[in-house]
């Protein structure tokens, strides 16, 4: 996983089953099909079940940047195959509207070049 041996916990806590956000289900369809800022949305209360769902359902953990922001591998829905930026406040595709697949990602983290740019 990304980040720090601090973070790799921390990650692993947070999204390992029994976890605040409950178990990881990567064969569930992911709920979104768009960037959501859940911090920003008048509507949702801290307990909204949709949170819990983008951090659990249709994806894998690839890892966490810093402990509160984890990159995600879709692996169902409209967006299968595409790596999205997942944290507390919200979660976007990375990195923005040309969102990077797995391949591009990986290549992207190992260089270091235009990471996360």
């Amino acid at each position: 996983m990304v980040g720090s041996p601090g973070a790799v916990g921390d990650c692993a806590g947070r999204l390992a089953g029994g976890s605040a956000h409950g178990p990881r289900q990567p064969g569930e369809p992911f709920p979104l099909e768009a960037a959501w800022g859940w911090e920003d949305d008048e509507d949702v209360d801290p307990e909204d079940p949709r949170i819990d769902a983008v951090f659990n359902k249709g994806s894998v953990v690839l890892g966490s940047e810093d402990g509160q922001s984890f990159w995600l591998l879709l692996t169902t829905g409209h967006r299968r195959g595409e790596v999205w930026m997942v944290a507390d406040v919200g979660a976007i595709p990375a990195p923005g509207d040309q969102t990077w697949g797995f391949e591009e990602w990986v290549r992207r983290w190992h260089t270091g070049n235009d990471w996360w740019d």
